[in-house]
């Protein structure tokens, strides 16, 4: 093998945050290789996207090599149009063509901000290989893609690395992404506590529990609604897009403790819909009742009614407090629980709770959004993405929660991993431009 673009020897990293100076990752011994898979797997905190953000940074002696993909792809996105986004800095590139090959079709003057997920982190993939680097550093570059976007997204770096001879690293908690890679490195607590060849590392009980084994996780029965009036009623409801054909006739009654999963393609309205029955997206036609009330009656969007709250795709869209202790006590129905407590019971370590929710790891504050929200003893939970980035435990630790709901609660999740929905007994609808269909 041909000298590494990068060798860290017992290399340690502090960080500064609004806490204080704290390390992050502590003797860490990693060499990258040119036409080589790297990828980093570790519990949700371990310090991955701590190591990818440096190897990128001005100080990294990578730093004129490599391209990086953050977990939030709006951390990166800075122009107002898909075009001028992919030519920022790189006059004469072929937008139209670049926007053929990565699923982006006709947003050429859309603002990247009104992308989904998926189209989004498709469109910083393009960038960054724009940019011809040496180094391409992925964090989760499949976490936000359905299936089908999530293989032709690995199938993409993968030819990359072949054609160009770059060297690939990647932090991930899904198996398929691992698989492809040449080489696993696990981090805990900031520190390297194996590596190896892939075939090795898949057999390894730590990279196991993280990533569970292969094969399908037993499949749980649908939950049974209780008796009740419904708890959301969609008629006709109908959401126009920027591009394309939007969302029309979607028809849905939620009863009381039914648990509905939603299905589909990035870009096919799943998010929108979620926000058009939390108050937070005005429909463009149809009527939304919710808990008896219908939303929307007045001007502008209604958020007033008490009765559902949103789970983002980004949790850190929820955040408005500068402390996790301060976040937990913004809902009066978390008042009688003591920030430690709240935490563990979501398995994150009592110490985050004076924290900065901002500086916790992508992981940590997933967790935290889906704990508040399903804490607040709404009749409706609305989840976005629940397990994006999840590492298995956290994955486990959701389910976990979502059984501890009262009986009469109702769940309407959107959500590209299947085996979760059907694990947390959900019924399974496709979104379609035609409204909601069994898939």
């Amino acid at each position: 093998m041909s000298s590494p673009l990068l060798s860290l020897r017992s290399w340690s990293l502090d960080r500064q945050t609004a806490d204080g100076c704290r390390t992050v990752l502590s003797n860490i011994d990693l060499d990258i290789h040119a036409g080589r898979w790297l990828v980093i797997v570790g519990a949700n905190g371990s310090g991955k996207s701590s190591l990818l953000k440096y190897l990128a940074a001005e100080e990294s002696p990578l730093a004129d090599q490599a391209a990086i993909m953050f977990q939030d792809p709006d951390e990166q996105i800075f122009a107002t149009g898909v075009d001028r986004e992919i030519t920022l800095g790189r006059p004469g590139r072929d937008t139209a063509a670049i926007r053929a090959e990565f699923g982006l079709g006709d947003t050429g003057e859309l603002n990247p901000r009104l992308l989904s997920a998926g189209q989004k982190q498709r469109l910083v993939l393009a960038v960054a290989l724009s940019d011809n680097p040496q180094v391409l550093l992925g964090d989760e570059p499949t976490s936000l893609q359905d299936a089908g976007q999530a293989q032709w997204v690995l199938d993409r770096l993968d030819r990359w690395r072949h054609e160009t001879g770059g060297a690939l690293v990647t932090a991930t908690c899904d198996r398929r992404e691992v698989e492809r890679a040449d080489e696993v490195v696990v981090l805990a607590e900031g520190r390297i506590v194996a590596q190896g060849p892939t075939a090795e590392m898949l057999a390894d009980a730590r990279v196991v529990a993280l990533l569970g084994a292969e094969g399908l996780p037993p499949v749980a029965a649908e939950r049974t609604a209780v008796p009740g009036a419904p708890v959301l009623e969609l008629k006709e409801v109908a959401c126009d897009f920027p591009v394309g054909r939007g969302l029309q006739g979607v028809e849905l009654s939620l009863p009381p403790g039914a648990r509905v999963g939603l299905v589909g393609p990035n870009g096919c309205g799943k998010s929108t819909l979620l926000a058009v029955c939390a108050g937070a997206r005005r429909p463009d036609g149809g009527m939304v009742r919710l808990a008896g009330r219908r939303l929307y009656a007045a001007p502008g969007l209604d958020l007033d009614h008490g009765a559902a709250l949103l789970a983002p795709q980004f949790p850190e869209y929820l955040f408005t407090r500068s402390t996790v202790a301060a976040e937990i006590a913004v809902d009066p129905s978390l008042a009688h629980m003591a920030p430690a407590g709240f935490l563990v019971s979501l398995g994150l370590a009592a110490e985050l709770a004076g924290r900065n929710p901002h500086d916790l790891s992508s992981g940590q504050r997933r967790r935290l959004a889906l704990g508040l929200v399903l804490h607040a003893g709404r009749p409706l939970i609305l989840l976005d993405e629940p397990t994006a980035a999840l590492d298995r435990p956290g994955r486990q630790r959701v389910l976990e929660l979502l059984s501890r709901l009262p009986a009469a609660t109702a769940l309407l999740i959107a959500s590209h991993d299947r085996e979760f929905l059907a694990e947390a007994g959900c019924r399974m609808l496709t979104v379609a431009s035609g409204g909601l269909a069994e898939p």
